[in-house]
This record gives structure tokens, sequence and C-alpha cells, in this order.
């Protein structure tokens, strides 16, 4: 009897160790391991020499806290004028596709980590005179960042960030690709289930 009592209480103690010893992974046993958030994003950024403002909105599955992938849309804030040749003109432009980003330490108050964006849109170019399409084109658009987040509420989260915006196929007859290319800067409101 004593013997088993030993027995059991091994097994207990080791299977004790067990779960405590287990690795760290990036999807977890757990179900509230993987949560959700929406977001309203500003972006402010050049375009033509200009500084311009996208807004839009986003949404991302997150892993353990850490990891979120999702998908995003930003449009111009009203339209780009410029004038050409004594001619008045107006440009609109948008684009959505994938959102991926990493959190370093996100149970900190304040914290740090990377995102990036991947998105397909277009760009189209009118007449004042005429309000008819003049130009236009489609793009994609790759814009890594670096942010900095703060923990509101366990529900909210606002987080500023810094990052290079680059914009591939611009090309038409007032604008080329280094017109979209620049730093950018964005604020995000993030709402969500933060574990």
């Amino acid at each position: 009897m004593k013997r088993t009592i030993q027995i059991l209480l091994m097994a207990a103690s080791f299977t004790t160790w067990a779960q405590s010893e287990r690795p760290k992974t990036l999807i977890g046993n757990d179900p509230e391991d993987i949560s959700g958030f929406g977001a309203v994003l500003f972006s402010f950024t050049p375009i033509d020499g200009n500084l311009s403002t996208l807004t839009g909105g986003g949404g991302a599955v997150l892993f353990d806290n850490t990891f979120f992938i999702g998908g995003y849309g930003l449009g111009l804030t009203g339209n780009h004028e410029f004038n050409r040749d004594g001619e008045d003109y107006t440009t609109s432009f948008g684009h959505g596709g994938f959102w991926l980003g990493y959190n370093i330490k996100p149970k900190d108050l304040l914290h740090m980590g990377v995102e990036t964006k991947l998105g397909w849109g277009s760009m189209s170019t009118k007449s004042v005179a005429t309000n008819e399409n003049v130009d236009e084109d489609e793009v994609f658009v790759f814009n890594p960042q670096f942010f900095g987040e703060a923990n509101i509420a366990y529900w909210f989260k606002v987080n500023a960030s810094v990052g290079y915006q680059k914009t591939i196929g611009v090309d038409n007859t007032f604008f080329d690709t280094t017109d979209f290319d620049g730093p950018t800067f964005g604020i995000s409101l993030l709402f969500g289930w933060f574990n």
C-alpha cells in the first residue's frame, strides 16, 4: 500500500512538472489563445510631394496576443488636386490587402512591434473641367512599419507607427512610382479581445 501511494505521488509530481515545462508555442491548446480585433486606421504619407491622409479600417485574428494576420483597406481622404499646363485635375487613391504583425511584450502597458501591409489598389485622375477619367492605374503597395502601442483597456489599444511606403505600377501621364513612395506615419485604434 505504501509503495502504491509513493508511485501515485511520483506520477502526480511528474505530471505537474511536465505541464509546467511545456514549450511556448505560437498557437496554444487553449482556445483563449486565439482572439481578434477590428481597427480604425489613419495613414499619413506624401503623394506628389504633398502630405496626404488616408483613412480606413481593418481586422485581424490574433494568436497568443502576439502574432496577427488579417486584412485592411485605406482610401485617400478627399482628392489630391493639382494643375498641369493650366488645367485642373483631381486624383483618387486607395488600396487594401493583407495586414501582418508581431507584438513584442504585449502584456506591458507600453510596448513595441512590427507590421506590414501588402495591398492592391488603384488610382484614377479626372479632369475638373469635364469630370472625365483621363488616366487610371492598378497598383501594388508594400508598407513595412514599426509601432509603439499602449494598452488603454482590455478591449482597446492605440498605436502609432512609422514606416516606408513603396508603390509599384504607377505609370501614367501625370505621375510615376516615386510620387507615391515615401515615409509614412500612422495611428491605429484597435478594438477587440486582448488576452
